[in-house]
């Protein structure tokens, strides 16, 4: 029997044709940090060269990212199926996987860090969307000190760095909230002595007894 009857004759061979349930967005990264044995996606994006605006894309387009997954089971024998679902037997052979784990993950790396609470806006109202720790040059590197007022605001696609430091409303991109409510927005000192909204053309008072500025916007990080 030729390979051709075989397997046009092989139900499961049919099974080729039916698009699969893959991991993606979210789940994935979970199962990388757990299988990398890191503690946050900072770690991980370190680790693989990937940014956390390619991260934040993933999540919300649920994405596969199915090259990757090619090569991290290349190098470490982990099974696909165990990478792309989540079943299965891991595998991987044991030398070469512990060797690769042992230089790769180390939890209690002796470099300071910091920690930044990531949000997202919904209705005026600030939702925690996950919380990382960071390294002292990262949070450098975005302008911030990573104390307990500073945040990171996910905008669409985008993450936003707010050094609560820089509270004035000079001039710049800041959050703030007006009777609670929270948003983003230009923000200028004028000559006159008052800080102005501005959309456009126009401009509109900001009122201190009900309007508290949060921080500034140092650093965007766009997704790719």
């Amino acid at each position: 029997m030729s390979g051709f009857v075989k397997y046009k004759q092989d139900k499961k061979f049919k099974q080729l044709n039916a698009p699969l349930e893959y991991d993606g967005g979210k789940h994935l990264i979970e199962r990388l940090i757990h299988l990398f044995e890191v503690r946050n996606r900072i770690e991980l994006g370190d680790l693989l060269g990937i940014t956390p605006g390619t991260f934040s894309t993933w999540t919300t387009r649920k994405t596969t990212p199915y090259e990757l997954l090619i090569r991290i089971h290349l190098l470490t024998g982990w099974s696909m199926e165990y990478l792309c679902f989540g079943t299965g037997e891991r595998g991987g052979s044991n030398v070469t996987t512990e060797d690769f784990r042992n230089e790769i993950s180390e939890p209690t790396l002796p470099y300071p860090r910091g920690v930044l609470q990531v949000y997202s806006i919904k209705n005026g109202n600030l939702e925690p969307y996950e919380k990382f720790e960071a390294t002292d040059n990262i949070i450098g590197h975005f302008k911030i000190k990573g104390n307990d007022h500073d945040l990171v605001i996910k905008d669409a696609d985008n993450l936003l760095f707010i050094n609560s430091e820089e509270n004035e409303g000079v001039s710049g991109k800041y959050l703030f909230s007006t009777n609670n409510r929270y948003q983003l927005g230009e923000l200028k000192l004028l000559p006159d002595g008052n800080i102005y909204l501005l959309e456009g053309d126009e401009k509109y008072p900001i009122n201190p007894e009900v309007t508290k500025i949060h921080g500034k916007v140092v650093s965007e990080l766009k997704s790719v």
